[in-house]
């Protein structure tokens, strides 16, 4: 089963995308922010229980999606992983090129994203 690391500072958003997932056979897990995330992949890397995709909003107190995508892209453990970035405040084209420049790919918070992001996902991992 694929594990996905859902990173997102709204605790609603964080619910309907672990139901979601979890309904579409993914085995997913949710913390509230970018410090959170890069400890959680650091823990299930040591644990040799690594994530196969990540689910990253991109405006986030603290430490936000931009500065997890960097460190994501620069650590050889995780460079592979496939990194979904939503947003609800998308800067127009110049987020979406940032994001395909560090090899995401950028979903907008509105309408049926949840949907999308499964879909996504569904196509970049293993069967579930």
């Amino acid at each position: 089963m694929a594990r996905v690391l859902v990173v997102d500072d709204e605790c609603a958003v964080r619910e309907v995308l672990l139901q979601s997932l979890e309904d579409a056979g993914f085995e997913a897990k949710a913390v509230g922010g970018g410090r959170e995330a890069l400890r959680e992949l650091c823990r299930a890397t040591a644990d040799d229980e690594p994530y196969d995709a990540m689910v990253l909003d991109i405006i986030m107190p603290e430490i936000d999606g931009w500065q997890v995508l960097e460190a994501v892209n620069n650590n050889p453990l995780w460079d592979h992983m496939p990194v979904v970035v939503i947003s609800g405040q998308a800067n127009g084209t110049g987020d979406v090129a940032r994001v395909c420049d560090f090899g995401g790919f950028f979903v907008e918070k509105r309408g049926n994203f949840v949907e999308v992001i499964s879909a996504a996902l569904g196509r970049l991992l293993p069967a579930a």
